[in-house]
């Protein structure tokens, strides 16, 4: 038994050290960058809502829609804010007074321009479907569930919710913002 667990232990060793030199070659400038795109996005959307009043919180969601689109490579990274106006609590249950955003980073452009038609043609099959504003890079839609905005920067999407459709001044002033920051 001694001898085995010496035999065992270089293994052990170079295996700890492989695993080890690959986290690092993960975190490569590439996803450094990926990540930086993320938190700028995020930021930018952060005092844009301070600017109107609104506190944010960074979360997660459960189900987490993007997870597996992420474990396949589609998507490179993503995150989850709310955001909530000064007249609402920070309690998750209610609707009204809360923004709902998801910042995408895919691959590249194309992935990202498909995901923003996917949106358009999901949306456009419920009730109440209207489409208030269309350009190259956002939309605005309303329906029967909700307000919902996109803005598509490169490769990325950012994705605003409002369940109550009654931020639809804010949601606006937010995507009005961001792209002009992007430009």
């Amino acid at each position: 038994m001694r001898h085995t667990k010496w035999t065992i232990f270089p293994y052990v060793v170079y295996l700890s050290l492989f695993v080890w030199t690959e986290a690092f070659a993960i975190s490569s400038p590439l996803i450094a960058q990926l990540t930086q795109r993320i938190s700028h996005i995020t930021n930018s959307v952060r005092d844009a809502a301070e600017g109107l009043g609104y506190r944010s919180i960074a979360g997660n969601r459960i189900p987490d829609k993007w997870a597996e689109a992420s474990q396949q490579g589609e998507l490179v990274d993503y995150a989850y804010l709310t955001l909530f106006d000064p007249d609402s609590d920070n309690s998750h249950l209610g609707m009204n007074g809360r923004i709902s955003v998801t910042v995408l980073a895919f691959k590249n452009e194309e992935k990202a321009k498909r995901e923003l038609a996917k949106l358009k043609a999901q949306h456009g099959d419920n009730i109440g479907f209207k489409l208030i504003r269309e350009g190259i890079e956002s939309l605005l839609i309303e329906e029967g569930n909700g307000l919902y905005a996109a803005v598509i920067m490169g490769a990325d999407v950012l994705l605003l919710e409002d369940r109550s459709r009654m931020q639809r001044k804010p949601i606006e002033a937010i995507t009005e913002s961001i792209v002009k920051r992007t430009r």
